[in-house]
């Protein structure tokens, strides 16, 4: 019963990261030395493009979900990208942070069945 709410709460993990992810992008975007309506239209295509290739390549009930070892190096790139967006933005320890709660919870859910 405790795995059960331990695995549970990793399956809650893996919903924030993504959720993260994407806010990572819209962080990087609203640093760019643009426009201000710009900022936005960057912000909102990178989220687009990062939801979709999710939806599309990693999602569990996608029909053109990847299979493994492919959905597990689209994952780490998509997750590698948006730390690297939180750098780029000035914001490294929150990249770093974002890096080791995905990897983390890769592997956790790689060792028990959830990817």
């Amino acid at each position: 019963m405790f795995m059960d709410i331990v695995k549970g709460g990793n399956l809650l993990v893996a919903f924030l990261v993504e959720l993260a992810m994407l806010a990572a992008f819209v962080v990087w975007a609203l640093s760019l030395e643009q426009a201000g309506w710009l900022k936005w239209v960057v912000a909102a295509v990178a989220v687009v493009l990062a939801a979709t290739a999710w939806g599309i390549f990693a999602a569990p009930k996608s029909g053109t979900r990847l299979g493994e070892p492919w959905l597990a190096v689209f994952k780490v790139a998509l997750f590698a990208l948006a730390a690297l967006a939180l750098h780029a933005a000035g914001q490294t320890e929150w990249g770093v942070a974002l890096g080791v709660v995905a990897a983390a919870n890769l592997v956790l859910m790689h060792a028990w069945g959830q990817a």
